[in-house]
């Protein structure tokens, strides 16, 4: 795992509380860094992963506390066992609660940067529009790169999205027709003219924030558009 990235193991075997705290902070200004570029993934992602992972332990800290040892020992090394192991999870519990607050600000920052970035980005079908759109293409903008990236999609019943880059168009300072778009694709692939145009004119990070997010909605908007045709 990269040393960079925030992860479990930095909420356990506290040994000095400070310390701990010190290189978190470093973290969530990398974190803090990132979003501020308009940067989301993977660092929004890690970000949502962690502050979960924690809740679920904060949840159940009476019973992690409290735990039972099924170990073979005298009732007085058992206590002494016990205080020492819950001293060192009360320092991974302090960690936590402390950690909260940076971890609100960073997740409050990339979901306002996530809403922003799936309000700008619409969809059209341009090619035929069927409900059994398992697989197609859709073309999306890449403005950093001036290039229209054309993806071809699968999606399967865990509604997982799977896309691969098949071919990519310079932008131009005249816009390109949607309908001679869908002639150029059709001509590569005559049997599959489910196409649609994922349209923004926003000039983020196209690996880190455009893709990602404009895969969510597309899949969102396929799930929707199957519904009602069902």
């Amino acid at each position: 795992m990269d040393s960079r990235l925030i992860g479990i193991n930095d909420f356990t075997a506290v040994n000095d509380l400070e310390s701990s705290k010190y290189l978190l902070l470093n973290k969530f200004k990398l974190c803090e860094i990132e979003l501020n570029d308009s940067r989301l993934y993977p660092t929004y992602q890690m970000l949502i992963n962690i502050y979960s992972q924690l809740t679920d332990i904060l949840e159940n800290h009476n019973r992690i506390f409290g735990k039972e040892y099924t170990d073979v020992i005298s009732e007085q090394e058992f206590t002494e066992k016990q205080m020492l192991i819950n001293a060192e999870l009360e320092k991974s519990f302090d960690l936590m609660h402390w950690a909260f607050a940076h971890f609100n600000r960073l997740l409050e920052n990339g979901r306002a940067i996530y809403d922003f970035v799936d309000e700008n980005i619409s969809i059209e079908a341009i090619g035929i529009s069927s409900d059994h759109n398992l697989q197609g293409y859709f073309i999306l903008p890449d403005n950093r790169e001036r290039l229209l990236r054309i993806m071809r999609y699968e999606r399967n019943l865990y509604k997982i999205l799977k896309t691969k880059e098949v071919g990519s168009r310079q932008l131009g300072l005249i816009t390109i027709p949607n309908e001679v778009l869908k002639n150029y694709m059709i001509s590569d692939d005559i049997l599959n003219q489910i196409i649609y145009m994922l349209d923004t004119g926003l000039d983020f990070s196209y690996p880190q924030t455009i893709l990602p997010v404009a895969k969510r909605k597309f899949l969102s908007y396929l799930e929707a558009n199957q519904s009602k045709l069902s």
